[in-house]
């Protein structure tokens, strides 16, 4: 692999809605690629000044998991691949693989692997040398040596006293009847050498959204997640849920009742930030009204209420596909992707005080995006379709961008 580069290939413009069932659904990430490439890139900080890197790299059916630091200099580190077994990775659209960072510079990646189609186990592994090598993979579910069963969407995050929270989308449970399906988490209290024995947390989840996952100063754990109602009218509204005591139990809420009713796929989880202040912050994609949206919402009382919905960016045409992430000023770097005579992708800096989005850049032939940012810059990366190399952008977090 060119070290210079690390997603050679992209996938199809992201379609609106998708795989229509009258009850029960079952796992779609949209139409994916064929073929050889690089794909699913997915960007965080070093909690430095610099970026890390996990994508996922198929070549002759084969996918594999890949890390790569982004130097501070320039260019990129040669990839190490993360899984120690051959082809256990998966190329998904909404579902990259996700990198964690410790506090002592520890790095996990975390991602669905595959036995049949969507149907797998979420693997983890782990770096205590910066990237160099990984140790081998473990799973996170229980049940591994069973059928295999629809697991996705997973997400990852560290708590200030290091412990490493880990949730999916799970359908282990999940009968034809069943309208949605479970989110499920494990927790390492050793720095990702064991996990505890994983449990369900919430249930009546759409299993086709990517689950967010986050953490405050404070130790509150929250996840966003998009809900399927038990009964009644299919209303696809953004929940969070947050746990004050490590994850045992969770208190949930709803962002805004959009009334957004469809039976069929969404394709489109949220985002999930929380600044220094505690403020959590969501953005998310609905369809409610004749015109598909992306708003966003804050709350400052720990997710119990939020503010009204904003729609930062009133140019939007089929706007998806939001990640956020704080600034060092309390703002968020959001990254989104759009279409205009194809994909595009956008980005900005949002000031949730002032309901104000400034747009720094966009990116024609692009989709699914990803933001970081540290200190001193931001990364935006995105798949490209007609390019060998995924957009990337490393820039600096002055004046010219205020």
């Amino acid at each position: 692999m060119d070290r210079r580069s690390f997603c050679r290939n992209a996938l199809l413009l992201p379609g609106l809605l998708a795989g229509r069932r009258a009850f029960a659904q079952t796992h779609d990430h949209a139409a994916m690629t064929a073929g050889d490439g690089e794909f699913n890139p997915f960007v965080v900080s070093d909690h430095q000044d610099g970026f890390l890197i996990a994508f996922v790299a198929r070549k002759e059916a084969r996918s594999d998991v890949f890390f790569q630091r982004a130097l501070t200099g320039g260019g990129f580190s040669e990839p190490v691949r993360v899984n120690n077994r051959p082809g256990d990775g998966a190329v998904r659209n909404e579902n990259p693989p996700k990198i964690a960072v410790g506090q002592a510079g520890e790095i996990y990646v975390v991602w669905a692997s595959e036995r049949e189609r969507w149907k797998g186990d979420i693997r983890f592994a782990r770096s205590l040398n910066g990237g160099k090598s990984f140790e081998p993979a473990i799973e996170l579910n229980s049940g591994a040596a069973g059928p295999a069963v629809g697991r996705a969407f997973e997400s990852i995050a560290v708590d200030t006293q290091g412990r490493i929270f880990v949730a999916w989308i799970d359908e282990r449970n999940k009968k034809e009847s069943d309208r949605g399906a479970e989110i499920w988490m494990t927790v390492s209290e050793d720095r990702g050498k064991s996990f505890q024995p994983d449990r369900r947390i919430l249930s009546n989840v759409c299993e086709c959204c990517r689950t967010a996952l986050a953490t405050d100063p404070a130790g509150t754990i929250f996840i966003t997640y998009r809900t399927v109602p038990q009964s009644g009218p299919m209303f696809r509204d953004i929940g969070i849920a947050r746990s004050s005591d490590g994850g045992r139990s969770f208190q949930t809420s709803i962002v805004n009742h959009d009334g957004w009713e469809i039976n069929a796929c969404p394709i489109a989880g949220a985002t999930l930030a929380i600044d220094s202040a505690g403020r959590i912050h969501v953005v998310w994609f609905t369809q409610s009204g004749e015109t598909p949206r992306l708003h966003i919402a804050s709350s400052s009382d720990h997710g119990a209420s939020f503010s009204k919905p904003d729609v930062f960016d009133p140019d939007q045409k089929v706007a998806k596909h939001a990640h956020a992430v704080v600034t060092r000023d309390n703002r968020l770097l959001i990254a989104w992707d759009d279409t205009n005579g194809g994909p595009i992708v956008k980005w900005g800096l949002y000031d949730a005080g002032r309901r104000s989005m400034k747009q720094l850049g966009m990116q024609a032939g692009a989709s699914y995006p990803i933001a970081a940012a540290n200190a001193t810059r931001f990364s935006v990366v995105a798949l490209q379709p007609d390019r060998p190399e995924v957009f990337r952008s490393i820039r600096v977090l002055g004046s010219s961008s205020r």
